[in-house]
This record gives C-alpha cells, structure tokens and sequence, in this order.
C-alpha cells in the first residue's frame, strides 16, 4: 500500500490544518494540467488523510500490514495478467483480515467495472460514499458505473456532487462534459463548461483544461467562430515562461493532430496555429500546420463551381488520389491527354489553371502539385503550334461557325476553317473585338464585305499571300502577349 504521508511529505502525527497544507505544496509541485497520474495519487492521500475515519481505516492497514503485503502483490501479479477473477478472490481474502479498509473495498469495485459486473461495483462505492461522502474519487467512480450502464442522469447526479466538492478536478469536468455531449445536450456542456471558466470572475492558467474542452464542444457543434474566440482566450492566458507556453503547446498540438488524423482539416489548422503562436520554433507544430493548411486550401479549390474540374485534377490526385477509384482516374488522364491536344479545350485548360495559379497559390506551388502542372504546360506548349487532331477540331470549329459565323477572308487564305490560325482569329474576335462597342462595328464590317472579298481570293495567290503574311504576323503577336 502507498504511504499516504510520505506522498504529502508530511509525518504520521500530522495535524488537518499540517495535511492541508502538504496537500496545497504537493500541488503546486504537480498540477493537474501537467501530471494526472501524480496528482490522482496526491488527491487519493489527502482524501484519505483529511477525514478522520478513513484516516484511521488507513492506519488499521498497518497492524496487517505484512500479510495484507503479501496478498496486494499477488493482487498486482493478477491484475498484471488480467486475470480479473483471482484478483478478486485475493481482495475479498484481504477484507477478512481487516473488513473495513477503505482502499481494498474501493480496488474491489474497479475489478467489478473492469468484469463489467456494474451493479456489484454500484452497490460498493454507494457505501463507500455514504461512509465518506466527501471523498471525490468514490464519487467519481460510482458516476463512472452509471455511465457505462448508460444511466446518464445518475452519472451526472453522481458527477455533480464531486464537482461541488472540488470544481477544479480535471478527472471529474471531464466527465460532466463527455456525459453532456453522449446525451447530446452539447449545449449543457458549453453552459457548464462556460461557468467552470467563470467561477472565480477572472481568467487564467488554471482555466486551460475547461477551455480546452470547449474547444472539443465547438468541433462537435461545428462553431467555427465560438472555436476561434476560445484560441484567443487560451492565447492570452498562456504564462511568459517557456515551459507553460510549451505545455499548452504540447496539448493543442496533440489535439490538432488527431484532427488532422481524422480529416476535420480546418480546425486542426486553427488549432495548430496558435501553438506556432506560443511556440513558432517547432518543427513538428510548423509542418502539421502546413499539412493541414493544404488540405483546406485543397476543399476549398474542390468546392470552387468556377474552376474546371480537369484543371484541378493534379490537386485532387495528390490529396485524394488513394481513395480514385482506378477506373476514374484513369478518365481523368485520358480527358487530360484529349484537352491538351485540343485547341478551344487547350485554351480554356490554361485559362482554368491560370485561375489556380493566381487563387491557391499554396496549392500551385506545393512540390509535388507544381511538378504535374508543369509537365501539362510543357505537353501543351509543345502541342500548340501543331496541327490538331481532326476528330475533336472538326466538333469545335463547326459549333464556332454555328454559333458566331465563320472568318470568311481567313479560311479562304489558309484552305480552311478549322486550321490553328483561323481558330486563333476566331478566337481575337470572340474574345477581343465583341466585347466592345468598337470591336462590334469592326465584326459588322467585316462581315458585311468579307464574303464578297473571300470569293476573290485564290489560295496561294499573291494577294492571299500578302494577307496571309501579315495575319501570320498578328497571330504570332497574339500567341505571345494577348493569349499566353
């Protein structure tokens, strides 16, 4: 058994006011926020030490001391093993020797929950309450069994009434806040959580185990802006020593990671954010944020209805490329491989990369995604000035003259509708001219003269020579520093 005076650093003769006083020393040394484990040990000692009964049900351990030794050890050696039923037997032996010690009874119980036998764990730790009524561990416990029965009501009963005994234990606003949210009152927890935070008028450390749980509430809720608030609020009570600021660093950033685990991506990077804040020198802090920051930048481009879905192919394929069903990427390859070497398609694939370039440049930019978009602009620069496969061509150039009338002067100078150069002129007029005021007199003249002058020129002739000669030097023009 565990010298509970040792723990408290104080002696066997201590006095209440001398175990309240070790008890506040020890804590000081040992904060919840940093060391659970040894402040559950230190919260067990003064619950122990601070009554007078159990106190002295402490002390009668010691007249037995050595057999009730002896059996602890092969309790321990069963417990190691998980051999849950001799453990048992060895506590029930124990508690012949000396039925009222508090701590083998209280072990008892934790064996009953780990067997899942609830209602034998209930009926001990209700006991163990009446008899010590103001020990928050039983309370806990006995809160704990009601929650695996799913009795949410009780467990919070049970929880409610350790919190009114000590409302700044982590172990029990943790689970008044995880039986709030299993019973979808997530709105309860915020409100309790809330109140805990403002109990004593004024924020500080101690508050940064509520608010971090308020952080895990506005993810459930999906309150974006609740959630931002409450970093800023652990942003300002974050101590000047770089030892605290690394803590509430460690524990953000833990906490960001397993978002980012789970793929809630903007969150993760709010979160991880603020621990560049507190702690800007971190490696691991500084590539989660970017990780997650690239996964937002990447839902975003998905959802963005303005930009083509092949032009965002390569930012899809390197987020989500594993979950493509082979099948679709695949298509989308081939669709890539088509719209290169499709002028009308080639031109809009630039303009919709353009877009990404200029909107995510993260995106754009990012290693892996840079490469695949530059291998599609080296493919189609070296397709640009090659003739286009008829197949595809022939579709578009007939919807253009369907559409917007064909360049009567062009296609008798170059032998035909559907050649680089017209399209190109086509694409001049589309895009340059009709958008004015001006540009439209200039179609409708031309237009009006063009199919009477068309008619006159003989392909290779030396008038159709001359026009050809100087459109070639426009449409070089145009290439270069109108539709680059």
């Amino acid at each position: 058994m565990k010298n509970y005076y040792e723990i408290l650093n104080i002696t066997k003769d201590a006095t209440q006011e001398e175990i309240r006083s070790g008890y506040k020393k020890m804590l000081r040394k040992y904060p919840p926020e940093k060391e659970q484990e040894k402040y559950k040990e230190i919260r067990e000692a003064y619950d122990t030490l601070k009554d007078e009964k159990s106190r002295k049900n402490y002390e009668a351990y010691f007249h037995h001391e050595k057999d009730i030794k002896t059996l602890e050890d092969k309790y321990t050696e069963h417990m190691e093993a998980k051999n849950y039923n001799e453990a048992e037997k060895v506590l029930k032996k124990i508690l012949i020797i000396s039925p009222e010690i508090a701590h083998i009874k209280d072990k008892l119980g934790e064996v009953y929950v780990l067997k899942k036998e609830y209602d034998k764990s209930i009926k001990i730790y209700e006991k163990l309450v009446k008899e010590y009524p103001d020990n928050v561990d039983y309370l806990i416990k006995l809160g704990k069994n009601y929650s695996e029965k799913e009795e949410s009501s009780k467990a919070i009963k049970y929880y409610m009434e350790a919190y009114n005994l000590d409302n700044s234990n982590p172990i029990v606003i943790n689970e008044i806040t995880y039986s709030y949210i299993g019973d979808n009152q997530i709105n309860k927890a915020i409100k309790f959580l809330n109140e805990n935070i403002e109990k004593d008028n004024k924020l500080d450390f101690e508050d940064f185990f509520a608010l971090s749980k308020l952080l895990e509430c506005y993810i459930i809720k999906n309150d974006m802006s609740s959630l931002k608030e409450t970093l800023e609020k652990i942003k300002k009570i974050a101590p000047e020593d770089e030892e605290s600021k690394g803590f509430i660093s460690w524990k953000l950033g833990k906490f960001a990671a397993e978002l980012y685990d789970m793929g809630i991506y903007e969150y993760s990077k709010e979160i991880s954010q603020i621990c560049l804040k507190l702690t800007p020198d971190i490696d691991l802090i500084k590539e989660l944020y970017k990780q997650a920051n690239l996964f937002v930048e990447a839902n975003k481009l998905i959802k963005d209805e303005s930009i083509e879905y092949l032009a965002k192919f390569p930012v899809v394929n390197y987020f989500y490329g594993d979950e493509l069903e082979d099948n679709l990427k695949k298509m989308a390859f081939k669709n890539l491989n088509e719209c290169v070497r499709n002028f009308a398609s080639r031109e809009m694939l630039k303009k919709e990369i353009n877009k990404i370039k200029w909107n995510y440049p993260t995106l754009y930019y990012e290693t892996s995604i840079n490469k695949f978009y530059n291998e599609i602009w080296s493919v189609m620069d070296s397709v640009s000035y090659s003739r286009p496969s008829t197949k595809y061509y022939y579709e578009d150039t007939q919807y253009i003259a369907r559409k917007k009338g064909a360049c009567y002067i062009a296609t008798a100078v170059y032998g035909s509708y559907d050649s680089d150069e017209v399209l190109v002129l086509r694409r001049f007029r589309d895009e340059i001219l009709k958008p004015t005021k001006v540009g439209r007199k200039m179609v409708a003249f031309y237009y009006k003269y063009s199919p009477y002058l068309s008619k006159k020129l003989k392909l290779n002739s030396i008038p159709s020579n001359i026009i050809k000669f100087i459109l070639n030097r426009f449409i070089i023009f145009l290439n270069r520093y109108i539709f680059k």
